[in-house]
This record gives C-alpha cells, structure tokens and sequence, in this order.
C-alpha cells in the first residue's frame, strides 16, 4: 500500500512531462507542411470553471429531479395494486403484461443512471475520486449518464402510457 502512494506522484510527473513534450512537438509541427499543405492544430475544448459549475449545479438539480419521479413511478405501480389478503397481496395487476415489464426495466435504469450522473458529480466513481475539484472528465460522464436517464425516462413514461391506456386503442398509440 506503501508503494502505490509512493509511486502515483511519480507517474503524475512522468504524464505532465509527456504531456510538455507531445505539445513542443505539436507546436514545431504546426510550422510545417505536410503533403504540400500546412498542419493545424487540432483545437481543444476549453471550458471555463465558472461555466462548469453552473452546468453541474444544474445537472444536480435534473438528475435529483429524475431520481425522484423514477422512485416514486416505480412505489406507486401503474394500474395499481392487488388488496385481496392472501399471497397476491400487493402483487401488480398488470405484472404479467410484457409492456409493465418495459415499463419496470426502463425505469429502473433511469433511476440507476440519475444516480450515476449524481455520483459523478459528487466524484464518488473509482475513476475520478481521487479529483477533489470539477473537471471535464467528469462533467462528460455526469452528462452521458444524466441523457441515458432522460430516455429512459421518456421510455418509461410511453410505456406507461400504453399500459394504462391500453383498453382504449385510440388513446394508446398516442405515445
């Protein structure tokens, strides 16, 4: 354990010095020309700090939004409950229909990707826990995880939708 503490500094260092030199190689190429036409930088993507705690701070708010109502569609079941005493107590009615099952998997997963958005933005992912501070590694992944969440989300809703509104044909096919 001693070791890897020891070491992580120094591989720190070799990556900021590969870094320094693969952009003092950028730069004499820029000058050049290959194939009769002048190299270009490829531009880099620079985000100031301020915009993205702004985007975090709203990204917190949709994700917490998602986690809840995905939560709360997924407590009060769509077409409700068995009451009867017995075994099928609290057992779905529609449990055994194939778009109810859609409906279970779509929103179970827009509440697990809410949460990953939320835990990235926390830093609490293996990847970027030891980063103290927002950067744009994690803020990629927050935002990839916070619109799988959305469609899923959307997802679950239409199938909702249809579950719900199945007996009248017309109003089903609206999603």
């Amino acid at each position: 354990m001693h070791v890897y503490k020891i070491q992580r500094p120094i591989l720190q260092y070799n990556r900021l010095k590969w870094q320094e030199q693969i952009m003092e190689l950028l730069k004499d190429i820029t000058n050049e020309e290959v194939a009769e036409k002048p190299v270009r930088p490829i531009p880099s993507i620079t985000i100031s700090a301020d915009r993205l705690e702004k985007e975090r701070e709203v990204h917190l708010v949709v994700a917490a939004l998602i986690a809840t109502v995905t939560f709360a569609a997924a407590i009060t079941v769509p077409g409700g409950l068995k009451k009867e005493k017995g075994s099928e107590q609290g057992i779905p009615f529609l449990i055994h229909d194939a778009t109810f099952k859609a409906f279970i998997v779509t929103d179970a997963l827009a509440f697990l990707f809410s949460l990953c958005a939320l835990l990235f933005h926390f830093g609490m992912l293996p990847p970027f826990s030891s980063i103290q501070r927002p950067t744009f590694l994690s803020h990629v992944g927050a935002t990839t995880f916070l619109g799988y969440a959305t469609y899923a989300m959307v997802i679950a809703f239409c199938t909702t939708i249809y579950v719900v509104l199945k007996p009248s044909y017309g109003l089903s096919f609206v999603c």
